[in-house]
């Protein structure tokens, strides 16, 4: 069995996935963080209420790939014209 971080086991609860979908999570997260300069708990903190439709396309797809470029994508705003 995985050990499990605490916030990974935050991953899992919140998002009902398997041991290994959390670690997955985290690193997404992990790279989403680099990328819009969130910290994790406001990139959690987004996930919990922007991502329900993200998450219905990964859990019949399993692109986590095309998963982290959706979420990036609403992260990440345009500049204003």
């Amino acid at each position: 069995m995985i050990q499990l971080s605490e916030f990974e086991k935050k991953l899992l609860e919140t998002f009902s996935l398997s041991d290994r979908d959390a670690r997955r999570l985290l690193r997404v997260i992990q790279d989403l963080s680099i990328v819009v300069g969130m910290d994790h708990e406001e990139i959690y903190d987004f996930m919990r209420y922007g991502v329900e439709n993200e998450l219905e396309i990964l859990k019949t797809d399993y692109n986590w790939e095309h998963f982290r470029i959706r979420i990036q994508k609403k992260l990440k705003k345009s500049p204003p014209l």
